[in-house]
């Protein structure tokens, strides 16, 4: 994985290139919701360490039959 930062990417487009055909990614809270379409190809790590390198808090949780990594900005 590259190291990118805030000021060098369009985030979202970055995180579409990370997530791939394995998740669909849905803005909220001020970061993103990302649908887990296959929980065995998704990229957990790469997409795990971009969002925190955004100062995003990160967890996952069940929407009905979905799993969901969801992020925030962490409140200064």
């Amino acid at each position: 994985m590259r190291i990118v930062t805030k000021e060098s990417i369009d985030t979202l487009s970055e995180l579409k290139r990370l997530v791939g055909a394995y998740g669909e990614i849905l803005e909220e809270y001020g970061g993103f919701a990302i649908k887990i379409i296959d929980e065995r190809k998704y990229p957990w790590p790469d997409v795990c360490q971009f969002l925190l390198r955004l100062n995003h808090e990160v967890w996952i949780e069940r929407r009905g039959d979905g799993l969901y990594m969801v992020s925030k900005p962490i409140a200064d």
